[in-house]
């Protein structure tokens, strides 16, 4: 795939899932679980396509959720001061 595509599959993700889910976790710990999850999501797409023989859209679209997901956080990163 060709950045432009994937960038493109993925900014379209994170629009369709802030529409979905607007509010992000403020605790540090929930939101960091949010692309843990996704990436679980992503090693059993890419385990079930080893043992099922299935095709790589499950798995697309699972990495997908994982980038999406990951620059949601990202953004939504508010730095505290350890004071």
């Amino acid at each position: 795939m060709k950045i432009e595509a994937i960038l493109g599959l993925v900014m379209a993700e994170i629009d369709r899932a802030e529409k979905l889910h607007p509010v992000w976790p403020t605790d540090l710990v929930k939101a960091a679980a949010i692309p843990a999850e996704e990436a679980g999501e992503l090693l059993k797409a890419a385990n079930d396509h080893g043992e099922k023989r299935t095709t790589y859209q499950p798995v697309i679209t699972e990495a997908v959720h994982t980038a999406a997901s990951a620059i949601r956080f990202l953004k939504n990163l508010e730095e505290k001061n350890n004071e």
